[in-house]
């Protein structure tokens, strides 16, 4: 599996097109995620319910990643947004911090014992905490806060794409340098209407740190691409072989604009539907 959340490749950018956040983001982050791992540790919580969420030791940390994925949204935006479209992204921007923090308590949860099911001396959990602290509030974090800037982008350009109708055709373009995907780089030129299927799962962005784009065409310069060849292509792009057999990368079949969201629904931290329907409650 290509793990393009943690990649240190060429062929997606890499660590070269990190967003780093400031030191006082993560500065913040640290203090509240071991807060988190504290009441674990002094409650000796095996098992984490979806109302564990609304706990003050927890919320915190839920509002915290909120807020930096929320001004990736922000970072992202350089077209006029409905106002209702932004709603939802902030409400799928909320939820997706939840559910975030509700998979990193249930890794919390899974190092506090040992093997004989004992809990572990606290020097020994607490330093078993900073592996998962380090995978998800900066490798991961880092590769969702551009997702969500592109998202953002994207669904403003999509937006403003409909306004027009069918006066233009819609071109995919990657960056066209050395660092693209090869199964990205398939989809350059790829020209088709606004109502083409292909454009309700292979808009950008189609994988972590993708910098992939979609311009407006004139109809009198380009000639139209083969639909069934193009969504072929489009599915190729987005195929991953993950534990299981599972295809990783078909999550990133959606369109930010059409769909009204920044991180699309079959994300995996979205698995949970009772977490999910507690968050949404609670906005």
């Amino acid at each position: 599996m290509h793990d393009y959340y943690n990649c240190k490749c060429t062929d997606c950018g890499g660590f070269a097109d990190r967003i780093v956040l400031s030191a006082n983001e993560y500065g913040r982050l640290d203090k509240l995620f071991d807060k988190m791992a504290r009441w674990i540790f002094r409650k000796k919580k095996k098992e984490i319910t979806p109302d564990d969420l609304s706990n003050k030791e927890i919320q915190p940390f839920v509002n915290e990643v909120n807020t930096i994925l929320q001004n990736a949204v922000q970072s992202g935006i350089a077209y006029e947004i409905p106002a209702a479209m932004m709603q939802h992204f902030r409400d799928n921007v909320y939820v997706f911090s939840g559910c975030k923090t509700y998979a990193e308590l249930r890794e919390l949860t899974n190092i506090l014992t040992d093997e004989t099911g004992k809990i572990k001396p606290f020097s020994k959990f607490f330093k078993e905490t900073r592996a998962i602290h380090e995978t998800y509030n900066r490798a991961y974090l880092e590769s969702e806060y551009q997702f969500a800037a592109q998202s953002a982008t994207m669904a403003g350009k999509w937006a403003d794409f409909e306004q027009y109708g069918d006066r233009y055709y819609l071109q995919y373009r990657t960056a066209n340098d050395d660092r693209v995907r090869y199964v990205h780089q398939l989809l350059h030129n790829t020209t088709l209407p606004l109502d083409d299927p292909f454009w309700s799962k292979f808009f950008p962005p189609n994988g972590w740190r993708c910098r992939c784009n979609v311009l407006q065409v004139r109809k009198s310069r380009y000639e139209v691409s083969d639909s069934t060849t193009a969504n072929d292509l489009g599915n190729k792009a987005t195929y991953t072989i993950g534990a299981g057999g599972k295809n990783t990368s078909a999550m990133f079949r959606f369109n930010p604009g059409k769909d009204k969201v920044i991180f699309p629904e079959t994300h995996p931290y979205f698995n949970d539907k009772e977490v999910v329907n507690a968050l949404t409650n609670s906005e």
